[in-house]
């Protein structure tokens, strides 16, 4: 029988959080989930009595610690926080009002949580932080400036959380998940995208980086490179030699992902 384990999933009524919520309920665990529509909360929270609801905004920075205290106080406790909010819009035009609601978000709410679990677990001793962020964090992605800045933003402070785990020795883990194009509801116009994943797939090797516990994980890439070069993390999709200033040799790049002329490595 498996360990039952106390878990928060913040962002927890749509696409990859709402199903690895759903997942964590199938195992059996004591769950929180976290999100602004109560009914969709009531959704995935039906005829499971081990499931505890927070009808919560990230971007309430006054608040949502206060509220994360006590949900974990109900639950008798927390082992793992699974950080899943997120927002993005394409911003072609640069308007200044597009980019706000993902500061907010991506930035200052994520921070207030991310701030709070870190230092929860860092008080009980022990604990594990897990934050989805995006492979959009390694390099800039022309149509959503804010969206890739506060992706990058999310990347380097995990980093900084990491280190100061490791310094303190004290049993808290820190893991940094950087997924591809998946087609949820945050993803618009995914036909366009050149390669885009199931979230049933996304899902499954998220939980697997989660569960072994990983610093950093790129699901569900698939992406082998093992380039004759330093990888720059990011390079042309119409010219990957011209960019990367390689010899005419067999470049083995198994898989990409490759959108608005843009092929993302996940070596980085």
């Amino acid at each position: 029988m498996k360990q039952q384990n106390k878990i928060i999933v913040v962002g927890a009524t749509s696409g990859l959080g709402r199903m690895l919520a759903e997942r964590y309920i199938r195992d059996g665990h004591v769950v929180g989930i976290v999100g602004r529509r109560g009914d969709k909360l009531a959704e995935v929270a039906k005829g499971h009595s081990e499931v505890h609801c927070l009808k919560a905004d990230v971007t309430d920075i006054s608040q949502i610690a206060v509220h994360l205290a006590a949900l974990a106080g109900e639950m008798g406790g927390l082992d793992l926080l699974v950080l899943c909010s997120g927002v993005g819009r394409m911003n072609p035009d640069l308007d200044y009002g597009l980019e706000l609601p993902t500061v907010d978000t991506n930035v200052r709410g994520w921070t207030a949580v991310t701030d709070w679990a870190f230092s929860f677990f860092m008080q009980q001793g022990y604990g594990h932080l897990a934050a989805i962020s995006s492979v959009a964090g390694i390099r800039g992605l022309a149509p959503a400036p804010a969206y890739s800045a506060s992706k990058a933003y999310q990347i380097h402070y995990l980093e900084a959380l990491r280190q100061r785990a490791r310094i303190s020795r004290k049993r808290v883990c820190v893991t940094d998940v950087r997924p591809g194009f998946v087609r949820t509801p945050l993803l618009s116009h995914p036909e366009k995208l050149f390669w885009v994943d199931e979230p049933e797939k996304a899902v499954r090797a998220i939980y697997r980086a989660i569960s072994a516990r990983k610093k950093k994980d790129y699901p569900p890439l698939g992406v082998s490179c093992s380039l004759d070069a330093d990888c720059t993390g990011v390079v042309g999709g119409d010219d990957i030699r011209k960019s990367l200033s390689l010899p005419d040799k067999k470049i083995p790049v198994e898989t990409g992902l490759e959108s608005t002329g843009m092929c993302f490595c996940p070596c980085l």
